[in-house]
């Protein structure tokens, strides 16, 4: 089996198991991001800090890669940012 279909089937299984990284991101937490109360996590155990961040993400481009399920790329777009997400899976 090839790595792409290796990863695609692992993705697979984790949205089978109903991984947290497979679930969108909920509508309240977009409309908390727009209004500047916006976290992303990359792991499992916690967040980002916010000071590794501009004050303002109005406008920054942001290219997330290979960023697995996704929650990241709406919540920062939400906070104003121009996101660019690409992701082998």
């Amino acid at each position: 089996m090839d790595t792409t279909q290796q990863n695609s089937n692992a993705w697979d299984k984790k949205v089978e198991e109903g991984s947290r990284y497979t679930q969108p991101v909920s509508s309240e937490v977009i409309e908390r991001s727009k209004s500047g109360e916006w976290e992303i996590t990359v792991t499992t155990e916690k967040s980002v800090p916010r000071d590794w961040f501009p004050k303002s993400l109005e406008g920054l481009k942001i290219l997330c890669l290979a960023s697995g399920g996704g929650q990241q790329a709406p919540v920062l777009a939400a906070a104003g940012a121009d996101v660019t997400v690409t992701d082998i899976s």
